[in-house]
């Protein structure tokens, strides 16, 4: 992470003739001829971040979309798919960024393909060379395939309409005379997929009109997306290979590791899985009872060991609060605070108590960082319109006679949006430095393959149309005002999403998500049906938002790489197009079980937090526990005030301000949980100490190996139990107290 000035965006005058010194924002081809040196700490000198040589040919677009490249991406997407489904719907519900792993197994796959052809003597066809701009396509088909996965609501507002999300938030079952069946939507694969076609690919036409605008004008970092594109470009070089097929062999390892480890957990969980490793008392039985045990959660190890340190102990920090101090103070008040004897799962005693703060404070932050995209958005537009005004005006003085060239009015122009830009989150970014020969190729590439503007809007409208005849027949309680509402708002909130994200790396999609839930619930009322109308609009908002911004990170990677942005627009569709059916089959994979929405490794806790927010958009506060409301306002403050505390500061004491939302996670999820993604922090800080090298270069690797390895045995696992094969044993842990002699 560095200051934003990863473009070096000043174009000196001493570069090239005067013709060819034409702003970036006038998004135009830039001459060949004018390649200046490589400026200081640029690409020349960083190594492996640059772009192809400029002697390779670029490949023309359509090459760079191949068959066995949409193979590889559908294999990898579907695997991938199961991961993210294997978290989404477990305990902690938290997804890390899989770019990385994504780009690095499709380098291997596509390599090894290439040098059996070699082998083989044969070249062509699957066994045909291929370049940074192919291996960067079908990173993106992974990244758009599971992308759907998550953003599709799987663990969140697409369960929230099942019949376990209603019996787990305080629903009669069937058969009692309170039962409503009309507050119930099964995840039905004939209700699934045509709703994730429809809401997913809407989301890529919301902002592909200002492309542009993100990646050449504004310079958006995305970390994430540079990130990967700095890797492809690495891995395409002779030391490239080496480092990949180094980090292979560690992925291979560690996920075969993670694979036999959750295998052998299996044999000791007995029938009801329940027992074993799941719980072990590592703090004793009383600590047992708040969820202060060790599971041996691989996935959540793993996940800790990419996440960033201060999520892991803001997850520690919540739970030490939440499990080690709040709810069992809060439990010695029963009777009196709520009514005793009442069940885990009603919103009446402790479990409101648990929801609804956890809703508080992750709202808190939503807010924040809503508002502070708003602000930035909006003093970045101000400063940059006043910055265009001045350079008219001094092209217009220099017309006139005036002493001022045009090579220095560019550069005092770019200087001033520069400044108003890097105000922003200028401390969070990812450094990216290049040369100002690569910035021309890369500006030259981006332009070249221009896609027509009229795409965008075209695209928008018409699966926006579809959506507002079709979504109310899938779901009929919302109805089809409530859809338009929502594609008219969607771009609105797209704009500042993909801001936010291209800035701090951070997608705030499902904040943008949060408050169309509470507002579209409260607008239909209980009488009609608000809780499912407010889930059904929450997807086409969150889904909107998570597409766009995921679409302009990967054009970051393709402007870094070369790849053609009509390439990358391609490869996006048909990913998503691949996620809106193969996440649906991954689902269906674990959904069999039956475990899902019960304890358990499927226990999807983030489903019941949605249901019980479209419950409280509805309903108010009137149910809730005693000073539970008040509770809330007290936690949604203080998540305001500690992120206004974390940007106050300066950056050396910010960085150990825990984050709000990290810190709400483990209040209902419970301690076990956050004490694996400390683990994994834990991991980080000794390899770091012991090893800075192989912990800069293998770190997520191993986190990803971790994460692979136990989401593949999530498959077998699924057939075990769907075929009715259960783990032979049950380990388990008893206390007697010694008898008197």
């Amino acid at each position: 992470m560095g200051e934003w000035r990863q473009g070096e965006w000043r174009q000196t005058a001493s570069m090239g003739s005067a013709r060819n010194r034409r702003h970036v924002t006038d998004a135009v081809e830039v001459s060949a001829e004018r390649g200046g040196p490589s400026e200081p700490g640029g690409a020349g000198e960083e190594g492996g971040i640059s772009s192809p040589r400029a002697e390779d040919a670029i490949p023309d677009w359509t090459s760079q979309l191949t068959v066995r490249g949409a193979v590889v991406g559908a294999g990898l997407g579907m695997l991938f798919c199961i991961l993210v489904m294997r978290l989404a719907l477990g305990p902690a519900g938290i997804v890390p960024s899989l770019n990385v792993p994504g780009g690095l197994l499709s380098f291997v796959i596509l390599k090894g393909a290439t040098s059996a052809g070699g082998r083989l003597g044969c070249s062509r066809g699957v066994f045909a060379p291929f370049g940074v701009q192919e291996n960067t396509v079908v990173q993106t088909l992974v990244t758009a395939c599971y992308s759907i996965a998550f953003s599709g609501g799987f663990g969140t507002y697409l369960t929230a309409m099942s019949y376990q999300a209603y019996l787990n938030t305080g629903g009669k079952p069937k058969g009692d005379p309170g039962f409503n069946p009309a507050a119930i939507f099964e995840p039905d694969m004939h209700r699934v997929i045509p709703y994730m076609l429809l809401i997913s690919l809407v989301g890529i036409f919301t902002l592909t009109g200002l492309r542009k605008l993100m990646i050449l004008d504004w310079r958006l970092p995305f970390p994430s997306g540079t990130a990967t594109g700095i890797m492809l470009n690495s891995f395409h070089s002779k030391a490239g290979e080496l480092d990949a097929l180094r980090k292979l062999k560690a992925l291979l390892w560690t996920s075969g590791g993670s694979f036999a480890f959750e295998l052998f957990k299996w044999f000791f969980q007995g029938s009801d899985y329940s027992c074993g490793f799941g719980a072990f008392p590592i703090f004793g039985l009383v600590a047992q009872k708040w969820t202060w045990f060790a599971d041996f959660n691989q996935s959540y190890i793993g996940s800790g060991m990419i996440c960033p340190h201060v999520v892991n102990w803001s997850m520690l920090a919540g739970a030490l609060l939440s499990w080690g101090l709040m709810w069992p103070l809060i439990s010695l008040h029963e009777g009196d605070w709520f009514p005793a004897g009442l069940s885990s799962r009603d919103f009446r005693g402790l479990f409101g108590y648990k929801v609804f703060l956890t809703i508080a404070m992750t709202m808190g932050e939503g807010m924040y960082m809503l508002c502070k995209v708003a602000w930035s958005a909006t003093s970045d537009i101000v400063s940059r319109i006043r910055a265009s005004r001045a350079a008219s005006a001094r092209a217009r003085a220099a017309s006139d006679g005036g002493k001022e060239p045009a090579d220095t009015q560019i550069v005092l122009l770019e200087d001033e949006f520069h400044h108003a830009a890097s105000a922003a989150e200028s401390k969070s970014l990812l450094e990216f430095k290049e040369s100002a020969e690569d910035r021309e190729r890369r500006t030259r590439v981006f332009v070249a393959d221009s896609i027509p503007f009229w795409i965008s809007p075209a695209g928008y409208a018409a699966f926006a149309a579809v959506a507002i005849g079709v979504i109310p027949v899938l779901y009929p309680p919302v109805k089809w005002y409530y859809v338009l509402v929502a594609m008219l708002v969607a771009p609105l909130l797209a704009l500042p999403n993909s801001y936010g994200c291209g800035l701090t790396d951070w997608d705030s999609a499902s904040m943008f998500g949060k408050l169309a839930l509470f507002a579209f619930a409260g607008w239909a009322g209980a009488e009609h049906h608000g809780v499912i109308a407010g889930l059904g609009i929450c997807g086409v908002i969150l889904s909107a938002c998570s597409s766009a911004a995921v679409l302009m990170q990967d054009f970051r990677t393709g402007y870094i790489t070369t790849t053609s942005p009509r390439a990358m627009l391609c490869a996006q569709i048909l990913g998503a197009l691949m996620g809106c059916f193969l996440a649906p089959a991954a689902f269906s994979l674990l959904w069999s079980t039956g475990q899902v929405g019960l304890p358990g490794p499927y226990s999807n806790p983030f489903a019941d937090i949605y249901r019980s927010m479209a419950m409280l958009g509805v309903e108010g506060f009137g149910g809730l526990p005693r000073y539970c409301p008040l509770l809330m306002g007290v936690f949604f403050g203080s998540a305001l005030a500690i992120c206004g505390l974390r940007d106050v500061l300066p950056r050396r004491y910010a960085k150990f301000v825990p984050t709000p939302m990290g810190m709400s996670i483990p209040f209902y999820i419970g301690a076990n949980n956050a004490l694996n993604f400390w683990a994994g922090s834990l991991v980080n800080h000794f390899w770091k100490w012991a090893g800075p090298k192989s912990f800069e270069a293998l770190a997520p690797v191993v986190g990803s190996g971790l994460l692979i390895g136990s989401g593949i045995f999530s498959i077998p696992a699924a057939v075990l139990s769907i075929a009715g094969l259960n783990p032979p044993m049950c380990m388990s842990f008893s206390w007697e107290p010694p008898k008197a002699a």
